[in-house]
């Protein structure tokens, strides 16, 4: 599920930017699975805040010179073509960012070995290196300075997948809880008659059906009012609640198993580690706090003229 909903990241990047050429030359193949994409915004100094971003694109004749690092992007080093957000002008801010198609075999591509992580080990993350790597014009994605607002639209959508993930993670431990608390007995008796543990396996199940609500109540947002993307406000809450949730009930998941369930030869330690990701990816639980705050508040702030929100919006990029 990371390595789809990341490739869903790059296809959503050229739906939502790209014009009618790049779309037929990307999309159809992405979508029968012929290929794979990678979305690639995040560097090893400017992670929640993307407009530190140091990777460029210098215009020339006919194509744009691609020079930076990026790190921590899934599918990156097996991916067919990779959405790389850079800047085209360096001294304007989230408005000096844009959007680029860069295919694997683009000369001065390179990407480093998989990164060894504690969890979700199904679905790799690479660090990836330009070296003026020559990108047509025809494969930036809308206008220059353009790229950050894509971005932001498509974490939107990204952040309601992310929240479904954690509900099935968290479904997966209730299920494996539930099941062992049948099996396990202590004194002849099943621990499934033990009140302290079924109040635990309440509180999972109210949390799960909480995070489902809040997921299907951000995803029902998109189409609101014309606009064709979650509300941003509502996706930041489902994937906060429901990343906090799928931490909450691995854990107690994995009491309910004790010694057992810290074995590696039970599935709840895999679950737990899992689970630990996703107040971390794609905007950590601090930052889309800042993000929903602002937008509640409608704060102001010395650093933008538009808003506290347009300031959230660039620190929770991730």
């Amino acid at each position: 599920a990371s390595m789809l909903t990341a490739h869903y990241l790059a296809t959503d990047s050229i739906m939502i930017g790209g014009d009618d050429d790049l779309r037929q030359r990307y999309l159809p193949g992405a979508a029968s699975g012929e290929l794979l994409g990678a979305f690639a915004l995040t560097e090893p100094r400017a992670g929640s805040n993307p407009t530190d971003m140091m990777t460029h694109a210098e215009r020339g004749n006919g194509s744009y010179k691609l020079n930076g690092v990026k790190h921590f992007i899934s599918n990156g080093g097996v991916a067919d073509f990779i959405v790389v957000y850079a800047k085209t002008d360096m001294d304007a801010g989230h408005n000096g960012i844009s959007a680029f198609v860069v295919d694997k075999a683009t000369p001065g591509f390179s990407a480093g070995p998989a990164e060894k992580t504690m969890g979700l080990k199904g679905g790799h993350i690479y660090e990836l290196s330009f070296e003026n790597c020559a990108i047509a014009i025809q494969n930036r994605i809308g206008e220059e300075g353009t790229g950050f607002r894509t971005a932001m639209k498509v974490l939107d959508n990204g952040r309601v997948e992310v929240a479904a993930m954690c509900v099935g993670i968290a479904e997966a431990a209730f299920h494996a809880a539930r099941d062992w608390m049948k099996e396990r007995k202590v004194s002849e008796r099943p621990i499934e008659r033990f009140q302290g543990l079924q109040w635990m396996l309440a509180d999972m199940s109210v949390g799960i059906e909480a995070g489902r609500a809040l997921i299907h109540k951000a995803a029902a947002s998109a189409g609101v009012n014309d606009q064709p993307f979650p509300d941003a406000t509502l996706a930041a809450q489902a994937k906060i609640f429901a990343s906090e949730m799928a931490i909450k009930v691995t854990t107690d998941a994995l009491q309910v198993f004790g010694a057992r369930g810290y074995s590696r030869n039970y599935p709840m330690e895999r679950i737990q580690r899992d689970a630990r990701m996703f107040t971390i990816g794609g905007g950590t639980a601090q930052v889309l706090r800042t993000l929903i705050a602002g937008r509640i508040l409608n704060m102001k702030t010395p650093q933008t003229r538009d808003g506290y929100s347009k300031l959230a919006d660039r620190t929770a990029a991730d």
